[in-house]
């Protein structure tokens, strides 16, 4: 959670100096974190920086994201996956919903970009370390925070 709550930091200065505007700009959170598993990964949610007009869209179960998910998973927190995994990893991956071997490839690799685990399974020390695709609302630009 460190590095996306850092992330969220960098981005809501940037969004603050781009849009010259530094106040009323906090920070929020998708969902608390808790030291377990919510459950395993079955949907997604929609995470913005703090009003700035970033959205990404987050595995969760059941609006929660501490969530777990492994291949043979089909949901569209897989496909909130594939999409960061594309975007911010340069991978070719069918944005399908489908955690099928390439997906799997594809989370090692970005693992391994990110220097933890690369076990390709999906969970807490992966969500808060990746990189997540947000598009901004105001032009359907993408950024990776």
């Amino acid at each position: 959670m460190m590095k996306l709550r850092a992330l969220r930091t960098r981005v809501g200065i940037s969004v603050a100096a781009v849009a010259l505007s530094g106040a009323g700009l906090g920070l929020a959170t998708a969902t608390p974190a808790s030291a377990t598993y919510a459950g395993y990964c079955n949907g997604w949610v929609d995470d913005e920086i703090s009003n700035s007009g970033f959205h990404a869209k987050l595995p969760a179960y059941n609006g929660n994201v501490n969530c777990q998910m492994y291949k043979g998973a089909s949901h569209n927190g897989v496909k909130a996956l594939q999409i960061t995994l594309n975007r911010c990893y340069g991978r070719s991956l069918t944005e399908d919903g489908v955690f099928g071997d390439r997906t799997r490839t594809a989370l090692i690799y970005a693992q391994g970009q990110e220097k933890i685990g690369t076990d390709g399974g999906y969970g807490t020390d992966t969500r808060t370390n990746l990189e997540w695709a947000y598009q901004y609302s105001g032009n359907g630009r993408w950024s990776c925070f």
